[in-house]
């Protein structure tokens, strides 16, 4: 389990509020600007998308 900073908590949903689902060249252009993988991005996009269902 990847604990995430509020730093790139907040440029996640900043990310999140315009795009759903993110290009994989945005994915990797994340990643390196968070010092995440691209498949914890992704992963965080998939949550953040079942979170949204769910309600």
């Amino acid at each position: 389990r990847t604990t995430l900073t509020p730093y790139q908590l907040r440029v996640l949903f900043r990310v999140w509020e315009r795009i759903q689902y993110p290009s994989s060249d945005l994915r990797s252009r994340l990643a390196s600007n968070l010092m995440m993988t691209p498949r914890n991005v992704q992963i965080w996009f998939q949550n953040q998308r079942q979170k949204t269902k769910e309600r």
